[in-house]
Parts: structure tokens; C-alpha cells; sequence
């Protein structure tokens, strides 16, 4: 797997890229996390912050987690400034009821390469969008997969490499393959609920995983 998806790539990509999507939380996430019951969360390649706050504003205490210290700074000052926005807009007792006045608490921003962290503990979802690791994809998901808690759900997003205008517009490194994803999770523990290609931000194609790992016997 090329390096250029190391931690440097990504600094230089946040000091230099613009935020796309106005701070709005991505598509699949919405789709597929907001039934669920709130727990714990791990937010694995935050990036500036906007679905760790989603997730937050839903209940879930997060745990948000990206190489890059540029973005995870943007993160927690985009956090803090939505909070406070919402206190000065409705008062403190409408925001904490719309779930942005105690967003501080919930979300605990990382800055660490996902290649080599180990979480402190499992998590009720696990959610990585995107992500460009420097590693073998497979064994990516697979270390995603381990902070999973029994009975939690792994959430994957990404490029589909299958798709012809998402190959041409990323790089091989920076799309993934079904069988990638779902060949990391044993099947004798993980219960693949959704995997499929679907409509993603502009015209690009999305690859989505979404898998429960089987409770503990």
C-alpha cells in the first residue's frame, strides 16, 4: 500500500483543502446510524469533525479519532463554536433539548495514526468514512473490527472502486472493494446487515459495509 496516505499526506491535505459539504455529516452515516440506540461511539478518521458532532447531537459519546492535528483542532473549534451558536440563538435550555449545548462532554478528540492506535476500549458502533489507510484495507477492517463490543455495529464507507467515475476520480489506495471489507469479518461472529453500492457525495459511488458482531455466547 503507497505511503502517500501517511500521516504528512493528510496534515498537508487539512492546512491546504478548503471543508467540503458545509460541516454536514455524511449520507450513509444518517442513514444507517440514526435507528440505532446511542452508546458509545468511535469515530475513526474524524477528519473536521461533522459526523462526531452528528453522533453526539444523537446521544453517543464519542471518541473521535484522526491523524491529522490540523483537523482535529478544526473539529473541536467547530464543535465548541456550534454549541455556543446554538446557546446564543435559543438559550441554554433550548440548546441542550436540540442536543448542542453539552457537545463537549460527549466527544473526545485524538489526534493518532489509526494504523498503530489501540483503543482504550470496545464501543457499541465503530464508524470509518473514507479513510485512506497506510496499510492493507483488510487489515484495517479487521483492527476496526476488534474495537467493536459484542453486539455492536462496524460501519464502513468508502469509494467503490467498482465504480467508474469514483476509479477515475480516486486513486486505487483511496477506494475499496466489497470482498475487502467484508472477508476481514469472521462469519462465525459478524452478521453482514448491508453491503452494497450507493449514491455518495456529488457523482461519486459509495461502497457500504455495515455488519453486527454476534453477541458473546
Amino acid at each position: 500500500m503507497t505511503a502517500s496516505f501517511g500521516p504528512q499526506w493528510w496534515e498537508q491535505h487539512y492546512r491546504e483543502h478548503a471543508p467540503h459539504h458545509h460541516g454536514s455529516p455524511g449520507p450513509q452515516l444518517v442513514a444507517e446510524v440514526a435507528a440505532l440506540p446511542a452508546g458509545t461511539a468511535l469515530d475513526a478518521g474524524c477528519g473536521r469533525g461533522a459526523d462526531a458532532v452528528w453522533l453526539a447531537r444523537q446521544g453517543w459519546r464519542v471518541t473521535a479519532v484522526d491523524v491529522s492535528p490540523t483537523a482535529v483542532r478544526a473539529a473541536e473549534a467547530a464543535a465548541a463554536a456550534e454549541a455556543g451558536g446554538a446557546a446564543e440563538a435559543g438559550g441554554a435550555a433550548e440548546a441542550a433539548e436540540a442536543g448542542a449545548g453539552d457537545l463537549a462532554p460527549r466527544i473526545e478528540w485524538v489526534v493518532a495514526d489509526l494504523t498503530t492506535w489501540q483503543p482504550p476500549r470496545q464501543y457499541d458502533l465503530v464508524v470509518s468514512q473514507y479513510v485512506h489507510p497506510a496499510v492493507p484495507f483488510a487489515e484495517f477492517v479487521a483492527r476496526l473490527a476488534a474495537a467493536v463490543t459484542p453486539g455492536g455495529t462496524l460501519l464502513v464507507v468508502g469509494h467503490d472502486h467498482a465504480d467508474a467515475h469514483s476509479a477515475a476520480h480516486a486513486p486505487q489506495p483511496a477506494s475499496i472493494g466489497l470482498d475487502t471489507v467484508t472477508g476481514a469479518l469472521p462469519p462465525d461472529g459478524w452478521d453482514v446487515v448491508v453491503a452494497e453500492s450507493r449514491p455518495g457525495w456529488t457523482h461519486h459511488q459509495d461502497l457500504v459495509v455495515k455488519a453486527r458482531r454476534r453477541p458473546a455466547p
